[in-house]
Order: C-alpha cells, then structure tokens, then sequence
C-alpha cells in the first residue's frame, strides 16, 4: 500500500509540476509566486531541508492557512527527489513580502557633516553609480560623496574628487556636541577619531599642562578644554589648519573650562617660541607616519614623570615597542591601543609612554 502511494504521490506532483511549468510561461511578472503546501505537522524538517538546499524564496514570508503551511520557494527543479517521501502541493499563492532591510554594498566610509567621502579602492568593485546610489539610500540628505584619492604632502591633506552633487568646501560636524569647522581637501579630519579625542580628555587632569604639537582643527585641544580646566597649547603646522583651529576655540568658547593657545609653527621651534621646557604634564603627537622623528622635541618639552600619547602607523606593533625603546630609551610603556584599522595588516596605534624622573 506505501508503495503504490508513493508512486501516486510522484505521478501527481510530476503532473502538477509539468502543468504549473507551463503556466508559469504565461504568468505576468511579479502577479503571483511558486509555493508548496504541505501539512503543519510535516513543515518543520521540510522547511529545514529546503533552506539547506537554498530552494525557498526569501523575499516572501512562510504563512499558515488553517491546518497548512505555505512556502515560497525559488524553483520546482529537485523538490520531487528532496521530498520524495512528503506529500505536498504545487500552488500559486501571494505571500506577504518578507521586508527585508537592503544591505548596502558600501564597505567603508566616512561621514563628514552632510558630505560622504569613499576611499579610491571601493571603485574597483563598485562602479560609480553604484556607490551613489547606496549612499543616497542610506544618507538621502547628503550634498555630495567625494573620493579620497589619497593623502599628499606633510600638511596630510585629501585629494578629493568630486563623485556626485554639488562642490562642498566647508561643513560643521559635531563631536560629543562640540562644534568643528571643516575645510574639505585643505586640512586633515577624520571623523572616527571622535571617540579618541574625548578618550584623551578623560585622561587629563584639572591644572595640566598640555601640549598638542599637531593639533589640526582643534580635536583634542577642545574636547580637553571642554572637561577639564587645563592649560592647552595646541600647534599646527598647516595655516588653513590654525585658523580653522581658532574658529573652533571660538565657536565652542562657551563650553570650554581650560584655556587653549592656537600656536602655527613647525613643531621643533615651539620650545624656541615659548619657555616650556621641561614643564607639560602631557604631550599628544598624533602625526602616525613621522611621530618618531620629533622624539627630541618630545623629551626637551616634558617634564620627568611626563606623559606621551604617541601615535603611529606600524604593520606590527612589537616592532613598534622595540623602536620606540631605542628612540626613549629609559621611558615606560604603559599601554597600548589600536585607534583606527588602517589597511589589511595595518593599523594607527597609540603608545602611552612615561618620561623617566630622573633626567
């Protein structure tokens, strides 16, 4: 008796599949989707089956009608071998759209006020119209998306090329709701070192000395002013840099504790400018590809028991400790963190260093 329903069970699916294979052919697109029926009871390993082999259609849900479930399914071809053994049904059905979120394809960007920025190399999987429009699905309010084509001179400014919208040379981002002004192509931001810069504020103390030798626009120098009645000298070797340092100390001016001097020069001739050798508590040197050539000015501005927060992009940061012990001999080595992941194998590490007491 098995056997003879089990032939009848093929028989009928084979029927109906070669029928519902030639309605398809007639079907308008989009009007109705292939599904099976099959018994509540039988649905679980039926469903887990037909997920293994990728054969239900995702973009509908599965749905229950009195004592049957419906599953939206891909394509008739191997469900007879698959389910040889379960009686099931061809239909037509109008299942509820499963609503899925889209995914966007973007692997990485920056979001810099109401402008979107992209690395040269995401145009090597992704045509242009690609990028724009998953960027404008997620961001519809955005001006512009620019590509960074790389980083030139010791000023490390962008080279953008505009994409797509209109041309953009100044935005205003905000950073734990301090304000920056931003000149796109002319100076260094990066929007991901917002978490660090309020890291390194909570690390200050009321009274410090602070010295930024390569402040830029004003990140760190700010979020510390911001928390902590500290003494700043923040530096910038980039003119465009210092004076969007000094309109970002104003803009911000009724949320800062501590006082900030906006200094532009070259960082070896600070100590020359301004008598504070051997005096800072702190030195930040977020310069990663040249810190450890200021090494000099590093130990000539702080005072023993001085901290450093060294930046610097390294492929392996044991190498790093190793260079550093011969650039500082005798300074301690607190601690270490990974800031940004900067390509495969590469990062931008911050080194927290200690200047011996008795030098």
């Amino acid at each position: 008796m098995y056997v003879v329903w089990r032939n009848l069970n093929i028989a009928l699916n084979t029927y109906f599949r070669n029928t519902w294979e030639a309605l398809v052919d007639e079907m308008k697109p989009g009007t109705s989707v292939l599904c099976i029926s099959i018994d509540k009871h039988l649905a679980e390993p039926v469903i887990k089956r037909l997920r293994e082999e990728d054969l239900i259609n995702t973009d509908y849900l599965i749905t229950r009608v009195d004592d049957n479930v419906i599953i939206p399914v891909k394509t008739l071809e191997g469900l007879n071998e698959l389910l040889s053994n379960t009686r099931y049904y061809i239909m037509q059905c109008n299942p509820p759209p499963s609503r899925r979120k889209h995914v966007p394809r973007v692997p990485s960007y920056d979001l810099v006020g109401n402008v979107a920025i992209i690395r040269e190399n995401v145009l090597g999987f992704m045509s242009g119209d690609e990028v724009v429009k998953e960027l404008r699905s997620i961001h519809p309010n955005i001006r512009a998306i620019y590509v960074k084509e790389e980083t030139v001179d010791k000023y490390r400014i962008p080279k953008l090329r505009l994409l797509w919208g209109e041309h953009v040379d100044t935005v205003v981002v905000k950073e734990y709701g301090l304000l920056f002004k931003v000149s796109l192509g002319k100076v260094y931001y990066n929007p991901r070192l917002g978490e660090e810069h309020h890291r390194i504020a909570l690390m200050v103390r009321n009274g410090e000395l602070v010295v930024d030798l390569f402040a830029g626009i004003g990140g760190f120098p700010i979020h510390i002013s911001s928390l902590k009645a500290a003494r700043i000298i923040a530096n910038d070797l980039n003119p465009e840099a210092y004076r969007l340092l000094c309109e970002n100390i104003l803009l911000n001016h009724r949320r800062l504790r501590g006082g900030i001097i906006p200094l532009n020069l070259d960082a070896r001739e600070i100590i020359d400018y301004l008598d504070i050798h051997g005096k800072a508590d702190r030195v930040i040197a977020n310069l990663p590809r040249w810190s450890l050539e200021f090494t000099k000015v590093y130990d000539a501005v702080l005072k023993p028991g001085g901290i450093l927060h060294l930046y610097t992009l390294t492929y392996d940061p044991e190498a790093s400790v190793i260079e550093l012990g011969s650039k500082l001999p005798g300074w301690s080595i607190q601690g270490s963190k990974l800031v940004l992941e900067y390509a495969p194998r590469a990062g931008i590490y911050r080194f927290d260093l200690v200047k011996p007491k008795d030098v």
